[in-house]
């Protein structure tokens, strides 16, 4: 029995699951969906658990964290309780460009006096390293003309645990949008084109992440490129591949793909957006299963 993880707040909200749960329906493999913050379930039940929709956790990290060392201990999970650690700080964007992977430049600060203000009018991006959907995350126009609300927002940031990211923020992606890159054991299964959430103010009114415009995009050579590298670190990094993971990539100014965002933890695939790929990812699911 596979169990498909995830959060009683989340999942009318997923649109995957309900395509992922009839690949395994049609492939003959039992599963169920499960919340991961249920005490009443015997995880032991399973023989792979599956991290799907869990979009709370970054409000309860450690306890998410205590989770899921907790049932790894009694079946397999995945992506594993390593890899989702290093994966839901996004400190490990400064480890992946020291590496030599392109990376959206970003100062992690711990109070505003820490600010390296690189440009006149410096337009950027402050959120929290533990965050996800856009969670507490606010473009400013001006760093220095609205350092009385930036400061405010860092010491936020940092009282709730986290450490606060600042990223200049990237115009080329409010024409192109961001390229979502979804692989499946190493294996490139599909991309999707994002729309900048940031440009205007994002609409939160779900309570869980910033309402998103998705369509289909086919991936370019050199932004496959740049996923396999940073997937490469990944591997060199854990010793394996994880089962599945979301390379988001946006142009630099000079046109080649940058990291955005690595998601190893809870990432949609958005199925929809490309034929077979609901069928592909029950396949590298029940390959993870055997």
């Amino acid at each position: 029995m596979i169990g498909l993880v995830t959060a009683a707040v989340a999942r009318e909200l997923d649109t995957d699951l309900p395509l992922l749960g009839a690949a395994l329906e049609r492939a003959g493999t039992q599963f169920h969906f499960v919340d991961w913050h249920d005490a009443t379930v015997d995880w032991s039940q399973y023989s792979l658990l599956v991290l799907r929709s869990t979009w709370d956790y970054h409000l309860r990290r450690n306890e998410f964290l205590q989770w899921l060392l907790r049932v790894s201990q009694l079946t397999m999970v995945c992506n594993s309780s390593e890899v989702v650690e290093w994966n839901s700080d996004k400190k490990y964007l400064g480890e992946l460009s020291a590496l030599g992977i392109a990376v959206v430049p970003t100062q992690f600060v711990s109070s505003a006096a820490e600010i390296k203000i690189t440009k006149h009018a410096m337009d950027a991006v402050v959120k929290p390293s533990i965050s996800a959907g856009s969670h507490d995350t606010f473009r400013y126009r001006d760093v220095a003309q609205e350092m009385s609300a930036v400061t405010a927002h860092i010491a936020r940031i940092v009282e709730s645990g986290a450490t606060a990211m600042v990223q200049e923020y990237q115009h080329a992606i409010d024409g192109a949008g961001e390229t979502g890159l979804v692989y499946l054991n190493g294996v490139f299964s599909h991309a999707f084109r994002k729309g900048a959430i940031l440009q205007h103010r994002p609409d939160m009114s779900n309570g869980l992440y910033a309402a998103e415009d998705v369509g289909e995009r086919i991936a370019s050579g050199a932004e496959q490129e740049t996923a396999v590298q940073v997937l490469r670190c990944v591997e060199e990094k854990f010793g394996a591949m994880p089962l599945y993971a979301r390379v988001d990539l946006i142009p630099q100014n000079n046109g080649e793909p940058q990291l955005m965002e690595l998601e190893l933890v809870e990432p949609s695939f958005f199925l929809w957006a490309s034929a077979g790929s609901a069928d592909r990812a029950a396949q590298a699911i029940i390959a993870a299963n055997r």
